[in-house]
């Protein structure tokens, strides 16, 4: 074990400025409520609506295009994470933040008036774009407004509001569906949107941005956003009719935009997404561990309820739950390693602890077959601590490792590589369990923890250094 390096400093590459000031105790806790509504504001729409679609196709009809009302919100929130964190950092986080807002409640309020599936889904999109910057600016926001060593603390519990969230949408959304109406689903961000408003415009702190002479990075912003939109169509297509010539062939083109957006981002003056700063290790690693993340978590839990439905023939209820021990890994471990980091300044090690746990839970899930049903829920809560206890601390490190003035794009990176993980380890995953004889879920276990063994090499290539703590 080698000693431990000083603080880091900003990238070499791009000039920085001094490290935080932390705001006054009354104006962190204004904050943090702030961050945290709007946080939850875009998670739960990524969830919310699936319980609500039954109702949807029996009041607008078209039951072939409902799943558009799912995909919509999902493919413009990966396609404008990276400008939104662009964006951010070009005019202001609060601005940029305040616009999101602005937006996505607006796009909300159409959802609820739809009269076809063809107009909800359009609206979905519009409020997907919203989505974007209510999951990416909170992150830059408290980059901006908190030091490096403590921001790994305020982070986790919005890492936890992320989680519970997504767990919680589908429940919510089922209760307003029964007790009012699908459209409330929607409706209900109208009051929380403006609630969230309020806040921005007197909680979050006024940034400058860094726009410069330099011109917004428009074709980078277009060719990302197409790269994600042919992510998400190929796995959405890929899940349902497998893969055949259609599916294969917009992989291939999806590739190649992939490349040539990466070959722009590299010559671009101020590119949407700074894909030079993965000349730093701390910053690529950090991105690998984001991909792992995405894939071996959120991945396999896409299937988890499906799996113990069929393996354990519980009810729809019962399989649900079990994703409350999952939620309880989550938040217990994005608290307890960031207030560690808050207090030691040593984050190193919860990279390699929780990539260890992750995969080692996952392996005992592939290996144990049909476990009681006590020891599942313990298991999966593994994972999900072991996932949590590295989940925000790689966005901290990432941000501390790029720099002030590139801390939305390098945020909004992250977020982007975490959801193509989800999005493609979501396919792949159901690709196993479609091909895996008898429907036999251990292939999607052995590949969750082949994953987080690839995340563990990662994490221990990460440098041994501390955050800076407060000036």
């Amino acid at each position: 074990m080698g000693a431990a390096t000083p603080p880091h400093t900003p990238h070499p590459a791009i000039p920085g400025s001094p490290v935080p000031l932390a705001p006054p105790r009354t104006r962190r806790r204004a904050l943090f409520g702030c961050l945290v509504l709007v946080t939850a504001l875009g998670a739960l729409d990524q969830t919310i609506v699936a319980t609500a679609l039954p109702a949807i196709v029996a009041e607008l009809g078209a039951p072939s295009r409902v799943s558009w009302v799912v995909t919509a919100y999902a493919l413009a929130l990966t396609a404008a994470m990276p400008a939104a964190g662009a964006l951010g950092d070009r005019f202001g986080h609060r601005r940029v933040l305040a616009l999101s807002v602005a937006v996505f409640v607006a796009a909300s309020a159409a959802c609820g008036f739809a009269g076809d599936v063809g107009f909800l889904a359009a609206a979905r999109l519009a409020q997907g774009l919203g989505g974007a910057g209510l999951l990416v600016l909170p992150q830059a926001v408290v980059a901006g407004a908190v030091p490096a060593r403590e921001r790994a603390a305020f982070l986790g519990p919005l890492g936890a509001v992320y989680a519970i969230a997504t767990v919680a949408g589908p429940l919510l959304g089922g209760w307003l569906t029964d007790v009012t109406s699908w459209r409330w689903v929607f409706w209900l961000n109208l009051p929380l949107g403006a609630a969230a408003a309020v806040l921005v415009r007197t909680a979050v702190p006024t940034g400058r941005g860094h726009a410069g002479r330099t011109r917004f990075d428009t074709l980078g912003a277009v060719l990302l956003a197409t790269v994600a939109t042919g992510l998400v169509l190929v796995t959405t297509a890929a899940a349902e009719t497998g893969w055949n010539a259609a599916t294969t062939t917009g992989a291939a083109l999806t590739a190649v935009a992939g490349a040539v957006a990466l070959g722009w981002e590299r010559r671009a003056a101020n590119p949407v997404l700074p894909v030079a700063l993965l000349r730093d290790r701390t910053v690529r690693l950090c991105c690998l561990l984001a991909l792992a993340g995405g894939i071996g978590l959120f991945g396999v839990l896409a299937y988890v309820p499906t799996w113990v439905q069929e393996l354990y023939r519980t009810s729809a209820t019962t399989s649900g739950l079990l994703l409350l021990p999952v939620t309880a890994g989550i938040v217990a471990g994005v608290n307890a390693s960031g207030f560690a980091v808050r207090r030691w300044g040593v984050w190193r090690p919860f990279p390699v602890a929780g990539c260890a746990l992750s995969g080692g839970a996952a392996a005992a899930l592939a290996w144990t077959g049909a476990a009681p049903l006590p020891v599942v829920a313990a298991l999966l809560a593994l994972l999900d601590l072991g996932t949590g206890l590295f989940m925000q601390i790689v966005v901290v490190v990432a941000q501390d490792a790029g720099g002030p003035r590139v801390v939305g794009a390098v945020t909004a990176g992250l977020a982007f590589v975490r959801e193509t993980g989800v999005t493609v380890g979501a396919a792949v995953l159901g690709a196993l369990v479609a091909r895996a004889a008898g429907g036999s879920y251990a292939p999607v276990f052995t590949t969750t923890a082949a994953c987080f063994a690839t995340g563990l090499l990662c994490a221990l290539g990460l440098p041994r250094r501390l955050l800076e703590s407060k000036s």
